[in-house]
């Protein structure tokens, strides 16, 4: 596994990634295409790959929203996550960010409980999740 940075060029791959993701549990997608790569270029994801296939990537804007999380459900359960986890608290970390934010489906919830993220209100198939990062 190699982590790397968001490449111009991707915004497609990454979108049929999310796709799949959405596929596979009940969230809300962006349904703007081009709003949603715009998104991709300014927050710029954290991509990790293994044999130049993209396995996951996860992007955390400059005050510590999460807002894209997704890994390969055939790597679900191999460390994707967690070093894509690993990775978001360090670039917060660096940048002074004193707490990150997310939004999950019900099915995710507990991949980020396990991280030490609490739930601050729950909805219909989500939850609205933070954690404090020691700065």
């Amino acid at each position: 596994m190699r982590l790397r940075s968001f490449q111009p060029g991707e915004e497609t791959e990454l979108w049929e990634l999310s796709r799949q993701q959405h596929a596979a549990v009940p969230v809300k997608p962006d349904s703007d295409q081009a709003h949603w790569a715009e998104r991709l270029r300014v927050n710029q994801p954290f991509i990790v790959e293994y044999d130049h296939q993209v396995i996951g990537y996860a992007e955390c804007s400059h005050n510590g929203e999460i807002g894209h999380f997704f890994v390969r459900s055939e790597w679900h359960g191999r460390g994707v996550g967690t070093f894509l986890m690993v990775s978001l608290h360090q670039y917060a970390s660096a940048r002074g960010v004193e707490r990150l934010c997310v939004q999950v489906s019900h099915a995710s919830r507990p991949f980020f409980e396990r991280r030490g993220f609490d739930v601050d209100r729950s909805e219909e198939g989500w939850a609205r999740m933070s954690k404090r990062l020691a700065v």
